[in-house]
């Protein structure tokens, strides 16, 4: 009985053990991990192809992470920290926004202007005062508020991975939006966003040539690292991240790495 006894303390003993080393290397491998949220339309449901976020619901998920004293990033923070240049604080969060509707100005802006949160859009610069999509004028003004910072989002959204196929088309896409954008904004238009996260080595390669900092896409492969910063994974918002156990969960910095590991 003794020795079953001792046997039964060291395995417990080990368990202790092995469950420390674990949170330990969780957290060294998490140290630069940004969430980074991606949302697309703020309005009530119209269209159930476009994943939407209620400006109700936004609104109460900015004030909570302004309210829990979030420390709430824009791209440059996220590439500082992902590089190893900067220091990740705790409860660090990024927002992004994709495709450029006017809703995102209508709707989304005046929250973060409110709680003083930055965030970045991504422009389909084609879509650029089409209806139902932002103008110049909004672009400007929310570019030069230096709360929120504009991105690439390609000219026409193409599936990269396609569209790289042609290689003009893809310095075409990647390069000419940039220039676009820069001209209109009279601004450095330094991230981009790959239309529904596809990409690949040579969009990445042409991101880098045409002079982006860094590039921001979904789920990519696991075969890009964690910390590659033309493969900035991000995590999905839509009418489901309602739940405010959901949000907590999704802007800690443990699930985008947990998720990488499935």
């Amino acid at each position: 009985m003794r020795n079953i006894k001792k046997v039964f303390a060291l395995g417990v003993v080990a368990l202790f053990a092995v469950l420390i080393a674990l949170v330990f290397y969780v957290e060294l491998r998490t140290a630069s991990v940004v969430p980074v949220l991606m949302y697309h339309s703020f309005q009530v449901e119209e269209d159930k192809l476009i994943p939407y976020v209620s400006p109700e619901i936004f609104a109460e998920q900015m004030e909570f992470l302004a309210k829990n004293h979030y420390n709430v990033v824009g791209p440059d923070k996220v590439i500082a920290y992902m590089t190893g240049y900067e220091k990740m604080p705790a409860k660090t969060v990024a927002i992004t926004a994709d495709d450029g509707y006017y809703n995102i100005y209508k709707n989304a802006y005046p929250i973060l202007k409110k709680y003083k949160l930055p965030a970045a859009f991504f422009i389909i610069t084609d879509k650029i005062g089409t209806s139902g999509y932002l103008g110049w004028k909004e672009l400007r003004e929310m570019s030069d508020s230096n709360l929120i910072t504009i991105g690439s989002h390609t000219k026409s959204h193409p599936w990269i991975p396609a569209a790289s196929v042609d290689e003009e088309k893809l310095w075409d896409e990647l390069a000419h939006s940039k220039e676009i954008l820069e001209k209109g904004l009279g601004k450095r238009v330094d991230f981009i966003c790959y239309p529904n996260g596809g990409f690949n080595d040579l969009a990445k390669e042409t991101a880098k040539k045409a002079g982006y900092k860094g590039a921001f896409t979904t789920n990519p492969a696991k075969r890009s690292g964690i910390d590659d910063i033309y493969a900035i994974r991000r995590i999905k918002m839509s009418s489901r991240s309602v739940n405010p156990i959901i949000l907590f969960g999704k802007i800690s910095k443990y699930y985008a790495w947990f998720k990488e590991r499935r």
